[in-house]
């Protein structure tokens, strides 16, 4: 049997006070979450990520309020659900300039950006980063975000996929496309930086974006930054599968986890791609003590200020079903264009959960579709081995419950239990975030990947 290989390990954030999974946890009182209009508060975080060796700090975006619930955003501000919602964009590069190596994963939305100003703002971050970062690509599922841009209703989920794909089409031009590799002389003597006849415009014209170009930024780094996506959906699969380099996935159950990737990974080789080309991370929460008597008794005290109320929330604006309005035996509505996988049965019978069902599934803070794992951190290693071989994810995503303090516990408790058996580096990696995961180290899209038929050659 070969020896296990590290798998890689993220810290998931939101530059908000409830933040996603368990929102209300900001009420316990050794949480500082309150601190998220600080630097001070993010560049802890940053400097104990980066110390810890984690491949990658990723940041979760909205763009509204999630005012499904009882018809108004009231609740969400009452339980700060995922609100405040600053803007993870500008606090990136003081993150950056504070770290060396972290490197950052961001969301931003194709539905309610432009490409082009989207392309430019990202070819930047890439170069302040030395190549640290990653694009998480959503097309976004809120009402009240779609309000907030014009629309008079949300557009329709596959609809939402169509303008992506156009919006992707036009950030490859710009990134891939529009300077050539031997476009920049910086050629003080001959005073010239660039050759004008190896920058060219784009000329994109679709059914959504027209767009001229050049690519106002010269070539960064990766170019392209590395793109993550988190679409579980049939038509999030075919589009992870065409695009995605990192699969961001909020699921607990291996067995459908596995199912899911193996069926990305066969979408991506009958496009060419490689299976290894397209890594996971999997949302994982973790309380951990020295005793399991100890860890328990954290997790009695989470329960203590864990509140039903905010987790319904929550799921109203993921799934875009007032809950409020349904008797507990009452099936929820299927029509919907939020989150749809969330309210099915998880056996796959297609049925959807009653409201009863799903308060009984958030009863508790470790209940849900995402992995909680309570215990030592012997035993925490042990089972995060047995999951990432059952599954296959390429690795996982710390989602705090208590912040700092279950970034802390996870850095000084299990990655030493998980570097005893082999699944945590013990050493910093380097280079841009593409180079570190892809075993020939390459700092651009692979020649198989979609967006490298864009190239300027």
């Amino acid at each position: 049997m070969s020896d296990p290989q590290p798998l890689l390990f993220g810290l998931y954030e939101q530059a908000s006070v409830g933040c996603g999974g368990a929102p209300s946890l900001w009420t316990h009182p050794a949480d500082e979450r309150l601190g998220i209009n600080t630097l001070r508060y993010w560049s802890n975080l940053a400097r104990t990520a980066e110390e810890a060796n984690l491949d990658i700090m990723f940041f979760g975006d909205v763009l509204g309020f999630y005012d499904v619930y009882g018809g108004s955003e009231a609740m969400a501000l009452k339980w700060a659900v995922e609100a405040p919602a600053n803007d993870p964009l500008t606090i990136i590069p003081a993150l950056v300039a504070l770290t060396e190596r972290l490197a950052f994963g961001v969301t931003v939305t194709t539905t309610y950006e432009h490409p082009f100003s989207h392309a430019r703002r990202f070819s930047t971050l890439d170069h302040l980063s030395n190549g640290r970062i990653g694009w998480n690509i959503v097309t976004s599922y809120l009402s009240s975000a779609a309000r907030n841009f014009g629309l008079e209703q949300m557009i329709r989920h596959d609809d939402r996929y169509e303008r992506a794909e156009e919006f992707l089409d036009v950030a490859y031009k710009l990134w891939e496309g529009s300077w050539a590799d031997d476009a920049v002389l910086a050629d003080k003597p001959g005073l010239t930086y660039a050759n004008g006849a190896r920058v060219r415009p784009i000329a994109h014209a679709g059914e959504h974006y027209r767009v001229a170009g050049p690519h106002l930024s010269a070539p960064s780094p990766q170019r392209t930054p590395l793109l993550i996506q988190a679409g579980w959906s049939e038509r999030g699969r075919q589009f992870a599968a065409k695009h995605a380099e990192l699969v961001f996935i909020a699921k607990s159950n291996p067995l459908d986890i596995r199912q899911g990737l193996e069926d990305i990974w066969a979408q991506a080789e009958a496009r060419g791609r490689q299976r290894r080309d397209v890594k996971s991370l999997t949302v994982l929460r973790v309380v951990t003590g020295a005793t399991a008597l100890e860890a328990q008794q954290k997790y009695e005290a989470l329960q203590s200020n864990y509140h039903l109320q905010a987790q319904l929330v929550s799921y109203a604006g993921d799934t875009g079903i007032d809950i409020s309005r349904y008797a507990d035996n009452e099936p929820l509505s299927t029509h919907t264009e939020g989150m749809t996988s969330y309210v099915m049965k998880p056996d796959g019978s297609g049925i959807p959960l009653t409201a009863g069902e799903v308060k009984q599934r958030f009863a508790n803070v470790t209940r849900g579709s995402d992995l909680i794992l309570v215990g030592t951190p012997e035993q925490i290693a042990g089972k995060i081995e047995e999951h990432a071989r059952i599954s296959g994810t390429s690795g996982y995503m710390l989602n705090q419950l208590i912040s700092p303090g279950s970034l802390d516990d996870f850095v000084e408790k299990v990655i030493p239990a998980l570097q005893k058996r082999g699944l945590y580096r013990t050493a910093p990696q380097s280079g841009t975030l593409r180079s570190r995961l892809n075993s020939e180290g390459c700092d651009r899209l692979p020649a198989s990947a979609y967006g490298a038929t864009f190239r300027f050659t």
